[in-house]
């Protein structure tokens, strides 16, 4: 498995499949896209991410955003409600 890292951007990547370099743009939009997947509540600009599609490792912070592809979270928050990120 590859990761590549570009500073400021968001890495997505696939098992067999290539790696792109992602800006913020399109990481929302693919999280968007997969929201009932990944996603658990959007509340007041956050978008609050189920906790069993986040996985931390050496390499960064991902999320699952479908059964098959992961992306690079480059910031995660977190509060009372759970983890989110800020589009």
């Amino acid at each position: 498995m590859l990761l590549a890292a570009a500073k400021g951007f968001s890495t997505s990547f696939s098992f067999g499949e290539s790696i792109d370099d992602i800006d913020q743009k399109q990481l929302i939009e693919l999280i968007t896209e997969n929201n009932e997947y990944c996603t658990d509540k959007m509340i007041g600009g956050r978008i609050y991410l189920k906790p069993d599609q986040i996985y931390p490792s050496r390499e960064g912070v991902f999320l699952r955003i479908n059964q098959f592809d992961l992306v690079r979270l480059s910031c995660v928050y977190s509060d009372d409600e759970g983890c989110y990120i800020i589009p």
